[in-house]
């Protein structure tokens, strides 16, 4: 069943995999407040979801994956005398879920776009696809992006990237180490799509979730707590019964079926 939230983004699941949509082609996906709502709303809602194991991030509308915040509405909270942004995702500083977050992306990601696919575990872009941190050309400066950027490809990799702000292609993007897979024209969610599956069944989930929450902290916070973090969930996952359907299954010569307990 389909879900939507704000009336901007959508979310349905099917074989385990989420698939989260945004969904105002008609702004090009552009990120007013009712946008940031819903897409928050749906990665809380997937974080909560047993039935869904991944989820892939897509985006309706044939020219953008979202062309970053909507400047219409920014121009009329200007002339209120509003000058702070129009809100944050819950992705930009926190894991929000343990659960793999592929990105599919196509035509134009710019701004808020990239800081949303920086925040996901892994990108599939259309080799046509564009990626643009475009706000210092009209006179501001992000702050989320280039503090991931630093983390994940360096300062002159970042600098290029963000100044002066022109696009950058997918290959770009790929030789940066900022996407992992470069897809066919068309062809992104389906790959990405394929990507997740395999994920769902083929990894254990719970160790998935353990490895990934490992891996997030020793980015994002320190190899200290990162180590303990994965030391006590190994600890747990030990327990598990898909720890025991992995083991008999190797033995046995057979793919295991894993359920997530």
């Amino acid at each position: 069943m389909k879900e939507i939230f704000a009336d901007r983004v959508t979310y349905e699941v099917a074989d385990r995999v989420a698939l989260i949509t945004l969904d105002r082609a008609d702004r090009m996906n552009a990120f007013d407040a009712a946008m940031y709502e819903g897409v928050n709303a749906a990665l809380t809602r997937f974080r909560d979801d047993e039935g869904a194991w991944a989820a892939v991030i897509q985006a309706h509308g044939e020219r953008a994956f979202t062309v970053g915040a909507d400047v219409n509405a920014l121009n009329d909270n200007a002339s209120k005398g509003i000058t702070t942004g129009l809100g944050g995702l819950l992705i930009d500083s926190e894991m929000v879920t343990d659960k793999p977050i592929i990105a599919a992306v196509h035509g134009y990601c710019i701004g808020e776009g990239v800081n949303l696919i920086l925040g996901c575990d892994t990108v599939f872009a259309d080799e046509t696809a564009k990626f643009m941190i475009s706000e210092v050309k009209i006179g501001v400066n992000p702050v989320d992006i280039p503090l991931k950027l630093a983390k994940l490809v360096g300062y002159a990799k970042a600098f290029s990237f963000l100044s002066p702000g022109d696009a950058k292609s997918a290959a770009w993007m790929q030789q940066a180490g900022l996407i992992e897979e470069v897809s066919a024209p068309g062809m992104v969610t389906s790959d990405a799509l394929e990507f997740a599956r395999g994920l769902v069944s083929r990894c254990a989930p719970l160790a998935l979730r353990a490895q990934k929450a490992t891996l997030w902290h020793a980015v994002h916070r320190d190899e200290d707590t990162a180590r303990q973090l994965g030391n006590e969930r190994r600890t747990l996952v030990r327990l598990s019964d898909d720890y025991a359907e992995g083991r008999l299954a190797f033995m046995e010569k057979r793919s295991p079926q894993f359920s997530g307990t």
